[in-house]
């Protein structure tokens, strides 16, 4: 007689970090649509808006990557690869046509595949931190170890390139890291522990710390703070500040953006939303990697009355968001676009007995 196999139990859906999901991916769709305007006469609340933003959603959106990193699977990690270079392939096509650039310009640039566009450097950091993760996790202090080496190539002028956008790839890894470190010593699982922390003293405590970072943007900013730090892509020397100062500047982002995932995760509701609401959480990558598009149509044919409005402009951008995030992760969206969006890469693989 034999005896059927026992089913594989299906984890069940995490809905806490579901929602943290949809608030993250909402927040880059939302920050990318007012990111050209934030610089305008005027759109001082825009760029303020910006900022908070910028200090939260890439440092979380790779929290949770890490969070929820497992172990080293090759295959996956050329289904990352195969993903990116259709990517990037599609990007450079779509920029030929745009820009109006001859065959030779679309030909040059589809055969420089490795410097990614615009937002698929996070594409190439899923790809470089699933390697370099198992070797910095036999190393006695490898978060600290992660932001030594942020440091150092921050800190060399000449260390580093746009070559696979190691800089940003580089600065960010600590965040990932720390996503996959925080999910290993069980401190979200546990549901006691989750009840505490998300108890009325956790929510007020998570709201206040939240805006008391928000306010103190806020006045960052108007008294001169560069954005550009938070895009992790410049040495201390193009901010022309020492090395010293650099190091402390970065290592206080470091330390704000993490409170911030923190305090954010705290206020977001554990309950669940409804399957349609998950399916958002569930397909962030397909949203990410499907936005890009209609935030250049929308940069470039939006009227300057809304662009040089705050409000108009914010108002516009949370609707738009909104909209975008329901429809490209709606079924028929992702349906259409699977092979794109989740690529079949069994071919490239030997068959094994």
């Amino acid at each position: 007689m034999t005896v059927a196999p026992k089913p594989i139990p299906v984890p069940a859906y995490d809905h806490w970090l579901g929602n943290y999901k949809v608030l993250l991916i909402f927040t880059v769709v939302f920050g990318h649509l007012i990111e050209t305007f934030r610089n305008l006469d005027g759109n001082d609340s825009v760029q303020i808006a910006y900022n908070v933003i910028y200090l939260l959603h890439m440092p979380a959106f790779i929290f949770m990557s890490g969070y929820f990193f497992k172990q080293v699977r090759p295959k996956r990690i050329i289904s990352f690869v195969v993903l990116y270079f259709i990517w990037q392939s599609i990007h450079e096509v779509y920029l030929a046509y745009a820009n109006d650039k001859t065959l030779e310009g679309l030909i040059d640039g589809l055969l420089h595949p490795l410097v990614p566009s615009w937002t698929l450097w996070y594409l190439l950091g899923i790809i470089i931190w699933q390697i370099v993760t198992p070797g910095f996790l036999i190393l006695r202090f490898p978060l600290l170890i992660s932001v030594a080496v942020a440091l150092l190539i921050n800190a060399d002028p000449g260390a580093i390139t746009n070559f696979l956008s190691l800089q940003k790839v580089i600065s960010f890894y600590p965040f990932f890291l720390m996503g996959y470190l925080v999910k290993e010593r069980g401190w979200l699982a546990n549901d006691g522990f989750r009840d505490r922390l998300t108890g009325p003293a956790g929510r007020l405590v998570g709201l206040v710390v939240s805006l008391t970072i928000a306010i103190f943007m806020g006045l960052w900013t108007k008294n001169g703070f560069d954005t550009a730090w938070l895009f992790y892509r410049d040495t201390y020397g193009e901010f022309e500040v020492s090395l010293l100062k650099g190091a402390a500047t970065q290592l206080f982002l470091y330390a704000v953006s993490t409170v911030m995932i923190f305090s954010v995760l705290l206020i977001v509701p554990r309950r669940s939303f409804g399957e349609r609401f998950d399916e958002i959480g569930i397909q962030t990558l397909a949203i990410y990697l499907l936005h890009s598009f209609i935030v250049r149509l929308f940069r470039d044919s939006l009227p300057p009355a809304i662009a040089e409005s705050p409000f108009l402009l914010i108002g516009l951008g949370l609707l738009l968001a909104t909209v975008l995030v329901f429809v490209l992760s709606s079924r028929p969206i992702v349906r259409i676009l699977r092979p794109l969006l989740s690529p079949n890469v069994n071919w490239l693989f030997k068959k094994t007995s």
